[in-house]
C-alpha cells in the first residue's frame, strides 16, 4: 500500500514523490510519467486520496459563501478551484448545478458538493433578486397587474417597452400603482426595476439569461459606472437589455440614464427641430458628434450645420489701469481682420420637420379695415382749433343802472 499526502496548495505526493495536483475534487496527474507507469501511479494516488476527498468535502460544505463564487461563463469556484458549473433549470431564477468530482471520490462526496453549491446559488439569487421575487409572490395583485408582474419576472426585471406596449397601455392607474410599489418604473424606452440595474444583479442576470438561451459563450457584464459603452459586435439579440443598456448607433447607453435623457427631450420641439443642451451632453458623457450618432440610434434625424461662433464678451479694464502697450505701438500698422471662428452644430428632429408658423404683420402704417374712420367727435370730422388768448371782457352798458352800481363798487 502506498501513502499519499496532499499539501495546502493541493500538490499530491506518493511515497515522497510528486505525482500530480488535487484541483478542487479532481486529481490531475503529472505529465512526467508515461505509459503504464502513469496509470499505476494515478491509480495508487487516487486510492490513497479517498480519505482526502471526504475531508475536503466536509470542509467545503462548512465553508462560508464568501469563499464561493460564480464566473461570468457560469462556472462555480471554490477559491481558485473549479468545483462545478451552473445549468439551466425549469425556471430562469432556479438554476441547477453540475459538480466536478472524480468518480473515485464516491457518490457521497459528489452529493455533498452538489448540495453546498445549490445552497450557494439559491441564496445568491434570493439576495440579488429580492425585489423581483417579492413582486412574483405578491398575492394581492390580480388581473392585468398580476399578468404583467409575471412578464417582469420572466424578463428578469427588465423589459423593452416596445415588446410589451399593448400590455402597458391596457394597465389602468390602480394596476400601475400596485406595480410601482414594488419598484417597477414605466420608462419611455424600458420597463425596469432600478435596483436590479446594479452591477451584482446585472452580472448574475446575464448568466441566468444565457443559461435559458442555451448559449455556448455568455456575454460579459459591462464595467460598473459607465454611462455608455461600445456596442459589442456579434452579441446575441437582447444582450444589451440584460446588461442594463440600450444599443443606439455604435454605442449603448445605460437604461436609467436614457430615461433621464428622455425626460429632457420631452420638453423639446422634436418636429420643428432643436439643438443639444449642455445637460444632455453632460449626463451621457459624450461629445456633440457622439451624441448625434446616439440620437440617430434612438430614431432622431441629425442635421449637421456650421455657423459663426459667438464669442463671450470681454471684460473692460479699469479706467486707471495702465495701458497694455507702449505708445510706440500705436504707430504700427493695424493687423488685418481675422476670419470669423466657425462652430459645428446639429439640429435634431423626429417625425419630420414641422412647418413653421408665420406671424401675420400689418402692412405699412395703414389702418386695418376699409374706408375712413366712422363716428363723430365733438366737432364732427373737422379738426378742433384751440387758442391760448384769453376771451375779451364784455363792456358794461352805461344805461343799465345795476351795471353802473356794480362798476362803482369795483372802483371803490
Amino acid at each position: 500500500a502506498m501513502v499519499a499526502e496532499v499539501n495546502e496548495t493541493g500538490e499530491v505526493t506518493v511515497e515522497g514523490e510528486f505525482v500530480g495536483k488535487l484541483d478542487g475534487f479532481r486529481f490531475r496527474a503529472d505529465k512526467g510519467a508515461g505509459g503504464a507507469e502513469e496509470k499505476t501511479i494515478k491509480a495508487a494516488a487516487l486510492q490513497a486520496l479517498a480519505p482526502q476527498f471526504h475531508l475536503r468535502a466536509d470542509r467545503f460544505y462548512n465553508a462560508p459563501d464568501t469563499e464561493i463564487d460564480f464566473t461570468e461563463q457560469g462556472g462555480l469556484m471554490w477559491g481558485s478551484s473549479a468545483v462545478g458549473k451552473l445549468i439551466a433549470g425549469q425556471d430562469a431564477l432556479k438554476p441547477q448545478v453540475d459538480v466536478f468530482v472524480d468518480d473515485v471520490a464516491g457518490p457521497e462526496v459528489a452529493e455533498k458538493v452538489k448540495r453546498r453549491l445549490q445552497h450557494f446559488i439559491d441564496r445568491k439569487v434570493a439576495a440579488l433578486f429580492e425585489p423581483l421575487l417579492n413582486l412574483g409572490r405578491d398575492e394581492t395583485l390580480n388581473g392585468l397587474a398580476k399578468g404583467f408582474a409575471f412578464q417582469m419576472v420572466e424578463g428578469l426585471g427588465v423589459l423593452p417597452r416596445a415588446a410589451v406596449a399593448d400590455d402597458v397601455k391596457a394597465l389602468d392607474q390602480d394596476a400601475r400603482g400596485a406595480l410601482r410599489k414594488h419598484g417597477v418604473r414605466f420608462g419611455q424606452f424600458t420597463i425596469f426595476m432600478p435596483l436590479l440595474l446594479k452591477p451584482a444583479p446585472t452580472r448574475l442576470r446575464l448568466v441566468l439569461w444565457s443559461l435559458t438561451k442555451g448559449l455556448s459563450e455568455f456575454p460579459e457584464s459591462p464595467p460598473p459606472g459607465l454611462v455608455t459603452i461600445p456596442v459589442e459586435a456579434g452579441a446575441p439579440e437582447g444582450a444589451d437589455t440584460m446588461s442594463g443598456y440600450r444599443n443606439a448607433g455604435s454605442r449603448a447607453i445605460r437604461i436609467d440614464m436614457l430615461e433621464r435623457l428622455a425626460d429632457m427631450l420631452r420638453g423639446e420641439d422634436s418636429r420643428g427641430g432643436f439643438e443639444a443642451k449642455p445637460d444632455m451632453l453632460s449626463i451621457t458623457g459624450m461629445t456633440l458628434e457622439q451624441f448625434s450618432e446616439l440620437m440617430g440610434g434612438l430614431g432622431y434625424k441629425a442635421e449637421k450645420g456650421e455657423r459663426e461662433k459667438v464669442k463671450a464678451a470681454v471684460e473692460k479694464p479699469a479706467e486707471d489701469a495702465a495701458p497694455a502697450a507702449d505708445a510706440d505701438a500705436s504707430t504700427e500698422p493695424a493687423a488685418e481682420d481675422a476670419a470669423p471662428e466657425m462652430e459645428v452644430f446639429y439640429t435634431f428632429t423626429c417625425g419630420g420637420r414641422g412647418q413653421q408658423r408665420q406671424q401675420q404683420r400689418p402692412q405699412g402704417n395703414k389702418p386695418r379695415g376699409k374706408g375712413k374712420p366712422k363716428g363723430k367727435g365733438p366737432a364732427g370730422n373737422k379738426p378742433q382749433k384751440f387758442s391760448a388768448k384769453p376771451k375779451a371782457e364784455k363792456k358794461i352798458d352805461p344805461d343799465n343802472p345795476f351795471a353802473a352800481a356794480l362798476q362803482g363798487l369795483v372802483k371803490d
